[in-house]
């Protein structure tokens, strides 16, 4: 490749909007089931916002609220126990803000629209953003072009187990059906704070590579130097590159913390890849990768010290288990990607450019996704875009022309899309009937409107676990039990829930239960019921404080 300019910037006017015009479309097929979602709402039942990975998006809307509400630090609103405010979920509040200046509607209402509004919006930035990662690392515009249309539409083989009967293969779901990190279009479906984070990402990593460019200025310098990474040499310096990367990092961590570890182990395998490739140890590209490291550790530092020593935050932290399916799974997920970037392996290595560093990251996540840590398969995090760029680097050595391109190309993509497309139609599908949790009763969104006009957050309701996992989204008040990894002991308190709801439970234990946790308000639905057949109305120390459309409110009282 020659070392021009044009390879660092994003394309020309034709290539921008190729990406503007298929991002457009990718966005607006992850916006269809909210659309169509909310379309189908009616008087009776209200549409939650949310049709995929609905309990963790209530609990964002919850952290939102928080922050329209005028919160700067993150409580959990989903358990009762006394805990610090922490500076974790910056990206949520801030929504929450956003959504408190808008006018018009309830402010549950104007959440979600702001939520999707940032999905779209980040969305966006993040496939430019990608687009401009690959433009760095290949001229190729056809190879580019496929290898983005493959980060923004594929999958894996999922639709392949699924069609044979096998969902739960091996003990888990299919990983392009669940897992965010490794697929963009799960984070361009749900996850705008993803999307902000790996564009972070992204752009932290070519910048690592202009530090590390411009590390030897006198080298640079020379008349008959040729730049290691086609990146041409700029007036920014490579310790200037290096504390931009930092930041970019730091910013990414406040985001989601743990990615700033995976950042660093991209960093480190690929000065590991530079040493191997010019048979040296690269030691000043060593020092700029420190110094990004030092830069973007305090948000690391902190994450650690607030999980190791709040009782509340480290319960917290080992209830959230995600941890690595069998290895055959990533063989699925990625199977086919993997065979295709074989054939790309021995150029990559050898050709002047960085398809080197893809070839870095692509190796060390296999390392990475079976770490001793609960968050395993999310060490995955944006392993796609490079194995991408492989694989279309890959195809690129069949020399297909023609229709018989046209005709491959495209029974490539839409194999690697199947999985997007049963889960966009499926989720379409269970809009059918209003089911809960997609839809909330309106009595139940009544009572919750009455509830909230008379809590604060430092009040505790009880409920079933369903209605606990919305009712902070609606209400500035906290929860006995809603959410899986937030809730504190969440097994045990579920099954506290269900024998305080149990009629043959002693009423004196029902009492001290509601005095050991704090508990103000008891709510009482069809999903109460469901639970157990006790009456509160029998009960003395709970007085009712709300009755209408077959929902109920009793205040605890001491």
């Amino acid at each position: 490749m020659a070392d021009t300019d044009s390879q660092f910037v994003i394309c020309n006017a034709r290539e921008f909007r190729f990406v503007l015009a298929f991002s457009i479309v990718a966005l607006a097929i992850t916006s269809i089931p909210y659309v169509l979602g909310a379309v189908l709402a009616t008087e009776d039942r209200v549409f939650g916002g949310f049709v995929y990975a609905i309990e963790d998006c209530y609990s964002y809307l919850a952290k939102m609220r928080q922050g329209a509400e005028g919160a700067w630090l993150f409580h959990i609103a989903y358990t009762p126990e006394p805990h610090p405010g922490v500076l974790f979920f910056p990206f949520h509040l801030l929504l929450g803000k956003v959504a408190a200046l808008l006018p018009g509607g309830d402010l549950a209402t104007r959440m979600v629209w702001v939520y999707h509004g940032a999905r779209v919006v980040f969305g966006l930035v993040l496939l430019l953003t990608v687009y401009r990662f690959l433009a760095a690392f290949t001229e190729r515009v056809a190879v580019r072009r496929l290898a983005w249309l493959m980060v923004t539409f594929g999958g894996g083989l999922g639709w392949l187990l699924v069609a044979l009967g096998q969902p739960g293969w091996l003990g888990s779901m299919p990983l392009d059906f669940i897992l965010p990190e490794g697929f963009t279009f799960l984070v361009l479906y749900s996850f705008p704070h993803i999307a902000l984070a790996r564009s972070l990402l992204l752009v932290g990593i070519l910048s690592l590579l202009k530090a590390w460019e411009e590390c030897l200025e006198s080298e640079a310098q020379s008349p008959h130097h040729v730049s290691r990474f086609t990146f041409h040499v700029s007036r920014i310096t490579g310790l200037e590159w290096a504390v931009l990367t930092g930041f970019l990092w730091l910013a990414m961590g406040l985001l989601v913390p743990f990615y700033v570890a995976v950042a660093w182990a991209v960093m480190a395998a690929a000065w590991l890849a530079l040493g191997l490739r010019e048979r040296r140890v690269p030691w000043r590209e060593g020092l700029l990768a420190g110094g990004v490291a030092l830069v973007s550790a305090p948000v690391v530092l902190y994450s650690a010290w607030v999980f190791t020593t709040a009782p509340v935050y480290a319960t917290w932290a080992a209830q959230n288990r995600i941890l690595s399916p069998h290895p055959l799974h990533y063989l699925a997920a990625y199977g086919v990607l993997l065979l295709l970037a074989a054939f790309a392996v021995r150029d990559a290595w050898r050709e002047e450019g960085v398809g080197w560093l893809a070839m870095a990251w692509v190796g060390v996540v296999p390392a990475l996704v079976y770490l001793p840590f609960n968050l395993q398969r999310r060490l995955v995090e944006g392993v796609q875009v490079p194995l991408s760029l492989l694989a279309a680097l890959g195809v690129s050595r069949f020399k297909l022309q023609g229709l018989r391109s046209r005709v491959v190309l495209g029974l490539l993509l839409v194999g690697l899309s199947l999985t997007n497309v049963l889960l966009v139609a499926g989720n379409c599908l269970a809009l059918r009937g209003q089911p809960a949790p997609i839809y909330r009763d309106a009595g139940e969104v009544a009572a919750l409107d009455w509830l909230n006009e008379r809590v604060g957050f430092d009040d505790v309701v009880l409920s079933a676990y369903e209605t606990g996992n919305y009712l902070p989204a609606w209400v500035r008040a906290r929860v006995f039990v809603g959410h899986g990894p937030e809730s504190v002991r969440s097994d045990e308190k579920r099954a506290l829930v269900a024998q305080f709801f149990d009629a043959m439970t002693d009423s004196a234990w029902r009492r001290r239960l509601l005095v050991q946790y704090g508990v103000d308000y008891v709510f009482w639905g069809p999903a109460e019921r469901a639970v157990g057949t006790f009456n509160p109305h029998t009960e003395s120390y709970l007085r009712q404080v709300y009755e209408a459309g077959g929902y109920a409110i009793f205040e605890a009282e001491p």
